[in-house]
């Protein structure tokens, strides 16, 4: 009986009491939900932004790579018809305008900022392999200008010594010299294809 008028002499106390949690809970609930509401729109954002910036970068690859086919296909082309004609032409020599080698955007750094997470596990896979390969072109084509610099240029504007005074072929090392530009045009067709299609993948995302 004490306890019955203990609670009836507290209850508006009690009442008020749990009505103060009851606000407190769906104040913290409400507060929660709208930092959930926030989160999601910076994270579809971020999401955004990173597939724009991988799409760019894929854009730079794909421009590079048809500005880079272009000049070594006509090199080589006007040079094997030169050969055809039984001529003696100077070696097809490509430089990268202004760099040591072609210019990428370092995959490592793409990953770094959390751009991963706007990507799917496939999608993420396949370009990691773009970049890679990537990275191995430039590693390519610096060992081709290494060969240029050290063995092509010193020749001078008439390249004299290039070819077998017997035979009126290519030295060895210069024909090998050559195919490394040809090895360095397909590869670069190659990624400029993979590059495309991934580019399209990604421009489907956003």
């Amino acid at each position: 009986m004490q306890l019955r008028e203990r609670y009836d002499r507290h209850r508006p106390l009690i009442g008020k009491f749990i009505f103060e949690v009851v606000i407190v809970f769906i104040g913290v609930t409400a507060a929660f939900a709208l930092e959930a509401a926030r989160q999601d729109r910076q994270d579809a954002q971020y999401r955004q932004s990173m597939l724009g910036a991988l799409g760019e970068t894929l854009k730079d690859t794909i421009e590079h790579n048809r500005q880079f086919e272009n000049q070594v296909d006509k090199q080589l082309g006007d040079f094997d018809a030169a050969i055809a004609r039984g001529e003696h032409p100077k070696l097809p020599v490509y430089r990268e305008p202004g760099s040591e080698r072609p210019p990428t955007r370092i995959w490592d750094g793409i990953v770094s900022t959390g751009a991963a997470k706007a990507l799917d596990p496939y999608l993420f896979y396949q370009l990691a392999i773009l970049y890679t390969r990537l990275d191995s072109f430039g590693e390519k084509y610096i060992r081709y200008n290494d060969f240029t610099e050290q063995h092509v240029l010193p020749l001078g504007p008439e390249q004299a010594g290039v070819y077998d005074p017997a035979t009126g072929r290519l030295k060895p090392e210069y024909a090998a010299y050559v195919d490394r530009l040809r090895d360095l045009e397909e590869l670069a067709k190659e990624l400029d294809a993979k590059a495309a299609m991934l580019k399209a993948r990604l421009d489907a995302l956003q």
